[in-house]
């Protein structure tokens, strides 16, 4: 398996950070207030729905320096593409899965075909939520799934959306084009040794995926959103070979000194940081302060500290914009850090 930072250095990423991309379905919500998200799929409906408009958002975040960008998929998986009456089986939800895929690799394409001679090659990453991101009841920043959702139901979910992923992945139009996937807000140790082992019977079975990143979501600086040590979180994900990296997502800004501490303290795998612009309560009243959002300057310069503590991606999760992600890369593009390959 490819290391991730030689994957970043074959993309054009060498002695500093990498630059990851920043919100998308809280983004379409707030300056789409039109975009229909009703079905609870979010970008990952708004994908089938209205794809020029997901397309637009990609360019925008590469347009901004982005070293890597991230599907709208976060919410796919078969059960909800059927249950928001988008597909009527595997096989057309595997169609919509591909196609929603596929506007991240047109975006790059287009990109690129704009940039003659440059040297960088931004990489896209399949973005798959926990279990509690397809449940539409914000679990996933809980870890609290009810008693009717056992361990064994958790990991049958990610293999078989690892499988689903699989399957779009040997689409002609996809082969080769997803580098990474990006295994994203998993609120519980239960649910990551949950993942690692569906990572592993799918190494088992001889089905290939691209090197997978961890991130965790939190509630404290020192534990994941279900209440276990982030170092646990980290050495339980570093077990599988199918793991490049792990990190923190979808977190408030002033946890992230104290994780990233722990986690460099756990592991020695790369680390991978994108918390949200402003606070999520967690509840249906959303967002704290709602007048507190970080400015794209003051987002930047705090993503500076992160990989002086080191991060090696930085980006944006709920909240954050294109803007945010252009001033974070004017930044870290300044800097320079040491990355063994």
């Amino acid at each position: 398996m490819a290391s991730l930072a030689s994957l970043l250095a074959r993309a054009g990423v060498r002695g500093r950070a990498a630059i990851l991309d920043g919100g998308l379905g809280q983004l379409i919500a707030d300056e789409l207030p039109d975009a229909d998200i009703s079905d609870g799929l979010w970008a990952c409906g708004v994908a089938i729905r209205s794809p020029e408009t997901i397309k637009r958002v990609h360019r925008q975040y590469l347009d901004a320096g982005a070293d890597i960008i991230t599907t709208a998929t976060y919410q796919a998986s078969e059960r909800g593409y059927i249950v928001a009456g988008m597909a009527t089986d595997s096989a057309e939800a595997d169609d919509l899965m591909a196609a929603a895929l596929n506007l991240a690799v047109e975006a790059r394409s287009e990109y690129l075909a704009q940039q003659p001679g440059t040297l960088r090659r931004p990489l896209i990453a399949a973005s798959l939520g926990s279990i509690g991101a397809t449940l539409g009841n914000s679990s996933e920043y809980t870890g609290d799934y009810g008693r009717h959702i056992a361990v064994a139901d958790i990991q049958e979910f990610h293999l078989q959306r690892f499988h689903m992923l699989a399957r779009c992945l040997e689409v002609p139009k996809l082969c080769g084009q997803i580098d990474l996937v990006a295994i994203e807000t998993v609120p519980s140790l239960v649910e990551a040794a949950a993942i690692v082992d569906a990572l592993c019977q799918l190494e088992q079975h001889g089905v290939a995926l691209p090197p997978a990143w961890i991130s965790f979501t939190a509630s404290s600086e020192g534990q994941i959103a279900h209440g276990e040590a982030i170092a646990d979180a980290a050495r339980a994900v570093a077990a599988s070979p199918s793991v490049c990296a792990t990190g923190i997502n979808c977190v408030p800004q002033h946890y992230v000194p104290g994780l990233l501490t722990h986690l460099r303290r756990a592991t020695s795998m790369p680390i991978i940081c994108y918390p949200n612009c402003q606070t999520w309560t967690g509840s249906v009243e959303g967002w704290a302060n709602k007048d507190g959002q970080a400015t794209p300057v003051e987002f930047a310069y705090n993503a500076r500290l992160w990989v002086q503590a080191g991060a090696m991606v930085v980006g944006g999760c709920c909240r954050t914009t294109p803007a945010h992600i252009r001033a974070l890369a004017e930044t870290i593009q300044s800097m320079e850090i040491s990355v063994s390959v």
